[in-house]
């Protein structure tokens, strides 16, 4: 995805997450159900393959992702564009949560600084 598009879209998010509150209250009927995913730590086969089991997100699919998007793999910068594109779409329907590797310090120990620089050298 161009560079362009990439901050535009963690602008919108920035601006969506910012509304948000700190702490989200789900809760689950008879008739709903969420999936509680974590640690992707940038391996997008992984994602895939969580949607493809389960299904995209939207208004009848719910998700939780715990933490832990980027970072070890290959591919974090993919994830955080689709988590954060599903993100404002679905606002209510996908909830991220941080996780340890989303802090400035362990993205510049375990890559995914370093990931973006190559990625988007702008």
């Amino acid at each position: 995805l161009h560079a362009r598009y990439v901050l535009q879209l963690l602008c919108e998010t920035k601006k969506v997450l910012k509304e948000m509150p700190n702490i989200t209250h789900l809760s689950t009927s008879y008739s709903k159900e969420i999936t509680v995913c974590g640690d992707l730590h940038g391996n997008l086969d992984d994602l895939l393959l969580i949607f493809y089991k389960n299904g995209l997100p939207s208004e009848q699919n719910c998700y939780v992702f715990n933490g832990d998007f980027v970072d070890r793999g290959k591919n974090s910068m993919e994830i955080i564009i689709i988590l954060f594109a599903f993100l404002l779409i679905y606002p209510n329907y996908l909830h991220l949560n941080r996780g340890n590797h989303e802090d400035y310090i362990l993205n510049l120990r375990y890559g995914f600084t370093k990931e973006v620089s190559k990625k988007y050298k702008v």
